[in-house]
Protein backbone atom coordinates (compact mmCIF):
# COMPACT_ATOMS: atom_id res chain seq x y z
CA UNK A 1 0.00 0.00 0.00
CA UNK A 2 1.53 3.25 -0.64
CA UNK A 3 1.48 6.38 1.70
CA UNK A 4 -1.13 7.69 -0.06
CA UNK A 5 -3.53 5.45 1.47
CA UNK A 6 -3.46 6.46 4.82
CA UNK A 7 -3.53 10.21 4.53
CA UNK A 8 -6.17 12.05 6.15
CA UNK A 9 -6.47 9.04 8.22
CA UNK A 10 -4.62 9.99 11.31
CA UNK A 11 -6.26 10.37 14.43
CA UNK A 12 -9.76 9.01 13.11
CA UNK A 13 -11.16 6.09 15.06
CA UNK A 14 -12.19 3.28 13.23
CA UNK A 15 -15.72 1.32 13.60
CA UNK A 16 -14.45 -1.40 15.85
CA UNK A 17 -12.59 1.12 17.99
CA UNK A 18 -15.58 3.56 18.63
CA UNK A 19 -17.53 0.43 19.65
CA UNK A 20 -14.72 -0.82 21.90
CA UNK A 21 -15.11 2.96 23.23
CA UNK A 22 -18.70 2.80 23.60
CA UNK A 23 -18.81 -0.29 25.94
CA UNK A 24 -15.70 0.73 27.80
CA UNK A 25 -17.88 4.33 28.69
CA UNK A 26 -20.76 1.60 28.83
CA UNK A 27 -19.12 -0.20 31.51
CA UNK A 28 -17.52 2.99 33.78
CA UNK A 29 -21.19 3.94 33.84
CA UNK A 30 -22.78 1.27 34.90
CA UNK A 31 -20.16 0.76 37.61
CA UNK A 32 -20.20 4.02 38.61
CA UNK A 33 -23.82 3.73 39.08
CA UNK A 34 -23.58 1.28 40.63
CA UNK A 35 -20.54 1.89 43.06
CA UNK A 36 -23.35 5.01 44.07
CA UNK A 37 -26.03 3.06 44.83
CA UNK A 38 -23.94 0.50 46.77
CA UNK A 39 -21.75 3.28 48.59
CA UNK A 40 -25.43 4.91 49.33
CA UNK A 41 -27.00 1.11 51.04
CA UNK A 42 -23.47 1.05 52.89
CA UNK A 43 -23.92 3.82 54.45
CA UNK A 44 -26.83 3.26 55.53
CA UNK A 45 -26.31 -0.30 57.13
CA UNK A 46 -23.43 1.15 58.57
CA UNK A 47 -25.62 3.69 60.75
CA UNK A 48 -27.98 1.58 60.80
CA UNK A 49 -25.56 -0.71 62.65
CA UNK A 50 -23.43 1.71 64.77
CA UNK A 51 -24.05 0.25 68.14
CA UNK A 52 -25.24 4.10 69.00
CA UNK A 53 -28.70 4.79 69.82
CA UNK A 54 -29.98 8.29 70.62
CA UNK A 55 -33.60 7.95 70.24
CA UNK A 56 -34.38 8.55 66.52
CA UNK A 57 -33.43 5.63 63.52
CA UNK A 58 -30.80 5.90 61.09
CA UNK A 59 -32.71 3.23 58.78
CA UNK A 60 -31.95 5.61 55.32
CA UNK A 61 -34.85 5.48 53.27
CA UNK A 62 -36.68 3.46 55.55
CA UNK A 63 -40.03 1.38 54.35
CA UNK A 64 -38.68 2.48 50.88
CA UNK A 65 -35.64 1.18 50.33
CA UNK A 66 -36.99 -1.70 48.20
CA UNK A 67 -37.97 1.70 45.79
CA UNK A 68 -34.53 3.05 45.93
CA UNK A 69 -33.31 0.44 44.85
CA UNK A 70 -35.83 -0.20 42.14
CA UNK A 71 -34.92 3.11 40.71
CA UNK A 72 -31.37 2.60 40.91
CA UNK A 73 -31.61 -0.65 38.95
CA UNK A 74 -33.86 1.73 36.53
CA UNK A 75 -31.14 4.11 36.32
CA UNK A 76 -28.09 1.76 36.17
CA UNK A 77 -29.85 -0.45 33.59
CA UNK A 78 -30.97 3.15 31.68
CA UNK A 79 -27.89 4.48 30.94
CA UNK A 80 -26.36 1.06 30.09
CA UNK A 81 -29.37 1.35 27.28
CA UNK A 82 -28.57 5.02 26.73
CA UNK A 83 -24.91 4.01 25.83
CA UNK A 84 -26.20 0.92 23.32
CA UNK A 85 -28.88 3.70 21.36
CA UNK A 86 -25.62 6.29 21.15
CA UNK A 87 -23.42 3.60 19.25
CA UNK A 88 -26.23 3.00 17.09
CA UNK A 89 -27.24 6.55 16.60
CA UNK A 90 -23.69 7.10 15.84
CA UNK A 91 -23.95 4.88 12.62
CA UNK A 92 -26.86 7.22 11.16
CA UNK A 93 -29.19 4.12 12.36
CA UNK A 94 -32.05 6.12 13.92
CA UNK A 95 -34.43 3.34 15.04
CA UNK A 96 -33.32 3.56 18.63
CA UNK A 97 -34.29 7.27 18.88
CA UNK A 98 -37.29 7.03 20.29
CA UNK A 99 -35.93 4.66 22.78
CA UNK A 100 -33.13 6.94 23.69
CA UNK A 101 -35.64 10.11 24.15
CA UNK A 102 -37.30 7.59 26.74
CA UNK A 103 -34.54 6.06 28.73
CA UNK A 104 -33.34 9.64 29.02
CA UNK A 105 -36.69 11.02 30.67
CA UNK A 106 -36.86 7.74 33.18
CA UNK A 107 -32.96 8.48 33.94
CA UNK A 108 -34.41 12.19 35.12
CA UNK A 109 -37.73 10.36 36.76
CA UNK A 110 -35.87 7.54 39.04
CA UNK A 111 -33.31 10.25 40.24
CA UNK A 112 -35.81 11.83 41.62
CA UNK A 113 -37.66 8.91 42.60
CA UNK A 114 -35.06 7.16 44.03
CA UNK A 115 -33.82 10.43 46.41
CA UNK A 116 -37.63 11.18 47.25
CA UNK A 117 -37.55 7.69 48.53
CA UNK A 118 -34.52 7.49 50.49
CA UNK A 119 -35.95 10.65 52.45
CA UNK A 120 -39.15 9.30 52.40
CA UNK A 121 -40.30 12.49 51.34
CA UNK A 122 -44.31 13.57 51.63
CA UNK A 123 -44.07 14.06 47.93
CA UNK A 124 -43.07 10.07 47.43
CA UNK A 125 -46.48 9.43 46.37
CA UNK A 126 -46.96 11.86 43.84
CA UNK A 127 -43.52 11.11 42.44
CA UNK A 128 -44.17 7.66 42.43
CA UNK A 129 -47.58 8.25 40.70
CA UNK A 130 -45.35 10.59 37.84
CA UNK A 131 -42.49 8.52 37.58
CA UNK A 132 -44.72 5.86 36.70
CA UNK A 133 -46.32 7.22 34.03
CA UNK A 134 -42.90 7.73 32.69
CA UNK A 135 -41.52 3.82 33.68
CA UNK A 136 -44.58 2.72 31.37
CA UNK A 137 -43.76 4.68 28.71
CA UNK A 138 -39.75 3.49 29.16
CA UNK A 139 -41.04 0.15 29.22
CA UNK A 140 -43.16 0.45 26.53
CA UNK A 141 -40.63 1.39 23.90
CA UNK A 142 -37.82 -0.81 25.19
CA UNK A 143 -40.18 -3.61 24.65
CA UNK A 144 -40.23 -3.23 20.52
CA UNK A 145 -36.25 -3.18 20.48
CA UNK A 146 -36.39 -6.51 22.64
CA UNK A 147 -34.07 -7.92 20.08
CA UNK A 148 -31.25 -5.63 21.44
CA UNK A 149 -30.33 -6.89 25.06
CA UNK A 150 -29.73 -3.55 26.91
CA UNK A 151 -33.32 -2.44 25.75
CA UNK A 152 -34.63 -5.90 27.41
CA UNK A 153 -33.15 -5.51 30.51
CA UNK A 154 -34.40 -2.06 30.56
CA UNK A 155 -37.91 -3.13 30.06
CA UNK A 156 -37.14 -5.28 32.76
CA UNK A 157 -36.05 -2.90 35.43
CA UNK A 158 -38.99 -0.56 34.24
CA UNK A 159 -41.42 -3.21 35.34
CA UNK A 160 -39.62 -4.10 38.66
CA UNK A 161 -39.69 -0.25 39.78
CA UNK A 162 -43.59 -0.06 38.65
CA UNK A 163 -44.61 -2.65 41.13
CA UNK A 164 -42.33 -1.02 43.39
CA UNK A 165 -44.23 2.48 42.56
CA UNK A 166 -47.29 0.88 42.94
CA UNK A 167 -46.64 0.22 46.61
CA UNK A 168 -46.27 4.12 47.65
CA UNK A 169 -48.60 5.84 45.09
CA UNK A 170 -51.20 8.15 46.13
Amino acid sequence: MATSDFEGTEGVPDENEERRSAISRRALLAGTAAFAVAASASRAMAADHSGHDHGHHHDAGGDNQALVRAAGDCQITGEICQAHCQVILATGDTSLAACSASVRDMMAGCSSLMQLAASSSKHLPAMAKLCSEILEECKAECKKHAEHEECKACAQACDGCLDECKKVMA
